[in-house]
């Protein structure tokens, strides 16, 4: 063999024990890698609450009357219909209940005069809502529905005067509450 074939199979020689170096460094570094990691599992649980939106279209009604004739009158509401509406994210299966409830009677600060806020009444327009009237010992219910969903009732209230009554400004705060069942 010439002196030539025996330096390039020396050379040979020292490239495949560098490209093993590097194939076994490799190897090392990414089996290092691998014992490196570890996992886990990681649980995910949402919960999501029950929601209620209220909405309605008018936070003020009033009746006026402008005369008595002597005889019991029912008067409607100055502001003429009234709209609520309740959105929902309840289960398919749950209901939902709508309720007004007041603390008090009619009111007339100036007086201290009160009318019975049982005079106050309505007549509902929509499906799962009932007519009522207002009433100071319990709550009275306005409607009531299933599942989730966007629902609304146009309520018509008027107040059953009675000529009898001082003149003054009456008032109560009525709350509307929606509770799911």
């Amino acid at each position: 063999m010439s002196r030539a074939e025996l330096q390039v199979r020396k050379e040979q020689r020292v490239t495949r024990r560098l490209v093993c170096c590097f194939l076994l460094a490799w190897a090392v570094l990414a089996l290092g890698q691998l014992l490196a990691q570890s996992t886990a599992s990681l649980g995910v649980t949402v919960q999501v609450a029950r929601r209620f939106r209220i909405e309605i279209s008018t936070n003020q009604v009033s009746f006026t009357r402008s005369s008595s004739t002597g005889v019991p009158q029912t008067i409607p509401a100055n502001e003429g219909r009234f709209d609520l509406t309740v959105k929902t994210n309840n289960d398919y299966s749950s209901s939902t209940s709508v309720w007004f409830q007041v603390s008090s009677d009619l009111v007339d600060s100036a007086t201290g005069y009160s009318i019975p806020v049982e005079k106050i009444s309505w007549q509902a327009q929509g499906s799962g809502f009932y007519s009522g009237q207002l009433s100071k010992s319990a709550p009275a219910l306005v409607a009531r529905f299933t599942g989730p969903g966007s629902f609304t009732g146009y309520l018509y209230f008027f107040f059953a005067e009675d000529p009898n009554m001082a003149p003054g400004a009456y008032r109560t705060t009525v709350t509307i509450l929606v509770e799911g069942v």
